[in-house]
Formats: C-alpha cells, structure tokens, sequence
C-alpha cells in the first residue's frame, strides 16, 4: 500500500509539474501584435513640418497600465529620395545586414506576391540575438498620391513579440516622409531583455525608441547614400528653446510626449521633449524643485540624495540600478523664473546639460517643455558596446531618457 501511495503521490507531482510548465508556455493574456499602430494623420504630420525640416520628430504614446499595455513609438522624418526609391529599400530585408548594424545576418524563408517570412541574428557582447518576421507589403495604386504601406510581425524570437508599421509618404519626384511606428513586448524575449524589462517599464519604452530611431535613420542613410547624397555637415549648435505652434500639436500631445531631434546629418545638436501634465503649475513647479524626490521618481530602483543646497544651486548626487545598464554621477541644478537648469558635472553623464520650462495652459493643466545634450557613450560596459556598434542607437537613447524625465515629473507631481 504504502509503494502504491508513494507511486501515485509522484504521478501527481509530474502531473503538477507538467500543468505549469504548460501554463507558463501559454500566451500571456497581452500581445503586442494585436495592438493597433495609429501612427501619425497626415494632418498631424503637416502641423510638424517646422521640427521635421530639422530632423527625425518622435510620438511616445501613453499606455493603460491597468492593462497591462505598453506604449507605441512612432518616429516620421524626411528622406531625399522618391517614395518609390525608399519603399524598394524598406521591402527587401535580405540586404538589411549590408547597413543596419543591429542585424548580421538576414535568411529568407519564404516569399510570396505581398510578404517575405525572414529569419534574422544578431550577436553583440552577452546579447545573442535570434528571430522570425514577416513582411507584408501594401501597394499603392498606380497615380494615387498615398502612402505606400509595410507592416513587420515580430513572430518568435529575442525580441519578443510584436510589430512595425511603415508608411513611405511621397512628398516630390525626389523626396518623401518616412513614418515608423512600432510597439516590442521585450518581457517575452531574451533572458538579458526580460530582465531589464521587468526591472522597469520604462525600459521597454526606451528600447522601443531606440529601436524605431535607428532603423528609421539607417534607412534614410542608406536611401540616400545610394541616390548620391552627402550628409551635410556643420559645428555642433548651442541649445536653444524649441519653437512650435501649440495647436498644431494638440491631438498628439493628448496621447503622448513629442521628442524634436535636431540634427546635423549625423550629428545630433539637441533633443526636446514636449508633454502636457494634468496638474497645477505651483504643483509640478513643487517637484521640480525636489531634487530628492525627482530624481528617485525616474524609474524603478533610482536614487537621487542632495549634498548641498546654497543661492539657489542644488548639487545632489543620482544613480540608477537596474541590471547591466546601471549609471550613477552628480549633478548640479540651478533655478530662475522661468527656467530650470541641470548640469552633469561627473558621472557617467558628465558634460550633459538639460534646460527646462514650465508654463500653464488653464488653472489644472501644465506645459512642459525641455530641450538637452548628452551622451551615453561614457556610461556602462554594456552601453558602451551597444553604441559602439551602432551611434544611432544612443540618439534613441537621448530622447528615451528626456522623456523618463517628463513622465517622472508626471507620476511624482500626482502625488
């Protein structure tokens, strides 16, 4: 009796062990690929005209947490070919290693009329990266003067599951809008991803960035490398404000925060982010002025503690602990009327400079508006390595982190 009761109690364990092990391989209850990509209307992209003529312009969308969501990127920037010319390019992912450093190597599965099944590798460092995607292609009819369509479903793989949209505006016989949305559930990837995932939401945000940034410049490098065209070159600009017309960004600002690149060529001159919090103005001016309290609200596992406080100058000391990408320094900020100014003055941000003011659009609502330079490039191993193989990639990273800021500012003045 009692080899029986052991034999049926370890039935029932397997048992239990199978149902786990299955469950844990069921789909999560979200995926990424079934979340629309509304991109950016041509109406919205018209409004933006004055920051596009200056570089790449990016919508990081809000997300219902509760439901588990995670945010849309979308990137749109002009391109100096015909939209033809650069949705040839866009279509044809086998010669993708050929100038996208984030990809070795490019195998084709399958083809059809309209979509091409691709695997695709990618090896850096501790990331050794692997998977499968399909293209589906949307032709415009011949004549109309609409955007040529691709969408890319992230099937199975180290990124994690889910999809880009990209949309060839024609704008000349020798020009286009380039328009990049994407959205990567990176807590189903990797090992690597899936820890710096969970560690923080807004990592998936900033690697979501990154990633639509630099593919969308890659692509415009190569479009118009092969038309013949050099990237114009010039002394890096000093900061300025950004200008814009507030109307013209209205419907976007109501579902995320603008980041405005300006860039020379290669060369970025200055990222500014712009976004719209629902709080008083005497209420986020408040936690701007809490060094202690901002700089712990940018992501989970962020410290921030003041060393001295004197003629309206605070000096506190940051870091951020999250695996493999954790980053420390000191800081130096500074407050008059109407701007605020942090310096980095050393630390893995050393030389870095963020301006930013505050101004109300009605008694319960505030505009922020920020505009900065720094690098990444002296920070961690892993980032190092990252931006080594690819500068693009820590452009993404710039704006990522001018809209942590933001989104900061938004959760602590909540409170």
């Amino acid at each position: 009796m009692s080899h029986l009761i052991r034999l049926v109690t370890a039935l029932a364990v397997f048992l239990a062990a199978a149902q786990v092990q299955a469950e844990s391989r069921k789909a999560p209850a979200y995926d990424a690929r079934r979340d629309r990509l509304e991109g950016i209307s041509k109406v919205e992209l018209a409004g933006l005209a004055p920051q596009l003529d200056q570089g790449p312009v990016a919508l990081v969308e809000f997300a219902n947490m509760d439901a588990d969501q995670l945010p849309a990127i979308n990137v749109a920037m002009r391109v100096g070919v015909s939209a033809d010319q650069l949705t040839k390019l866009i279509a044809d992912p086998g010669n993708y290693p050929k100038f996208m450093p984030t990809v070795d190597s490019v195998e084709v599965l399958a083809r059809s009329d309209n979509a091409i099944v691709y695997e695709w590798s990618f090896d850096l460092a501790v990331l050794h990266l692997r998977g499968r995607n399909t293209m589906t292609i949307y032709k415009t009819a011949p004549g109309k003067d609409s955007a040529s369509r691709i969408t890319i479903d992230s099937d199975e793989g180290d990124m994690g599951r889910g999809r880009f949209s990209i949309r060839v505006y024609p704008q000349s016989p020798k020009s286009s809008l380039l328009l990049v949305s994407m959205r990567l559930d990176l807590r189903e990837a990797n090992y690597v991803a899936r820890q710096m995932a969970k560690a923080a939401r807004s990592i998936n945000r900033s690697a979501n960035l990154s990633l639509t940034l630099s593919m969308a410049l890659h692509l415009r490098q190569e479009a118009e490398r092969r038309a013949g065209i050099a990237q114009p070159k010039g002394p890096l600009r000093g900061l300025d404000k950004p200008a814009f017309d507030l109307r013209a960004l209205a419907s976007m600002l109501s579902r995320g925060d603008l980041l405005f690149f300006n860039m020379t060529g290669d060369q970025l001159n200055q990222v500014s982010v712009v976004g719209a919090i629902d709080q008083p103005l005497e209420k986020v001016q408040a936690t701007t002025r809490d060094a202690n309290s901002f700089g712990s609200a940018l992501v989970p596992g962020s410290e921030a503690k003041v060393v001295s406080q004197a003629d309206g100058i605070t000096l506190f000391d940051w870091s951020i602990n999250l695996p493999l990408v954790g980053v420390s320094g000191r800081m130096r900020m500074k407050e008059n009327d109407k701007q605020l100014a942090i310096d980095a003055t050393s630390g893995a941000l050393k030389g870095g400079r963020w301006l930013f003011e505050l101004a109300p659009l009605g008694p319960k609502v505030t505009l922020v508006t920020g505009w900065a330079r720094f690098d990444f490039s002296n920070s961690t191993w892993l980032l190092e390595k990252i931006l080594n193989a690819d500068p693009y990639f820590g452009v993404g990273m710039t704006g990522a982190s001018e809209v942590m800021l933001v989104r900061a500012l938004r959760s602590r003045s909540a409170k």
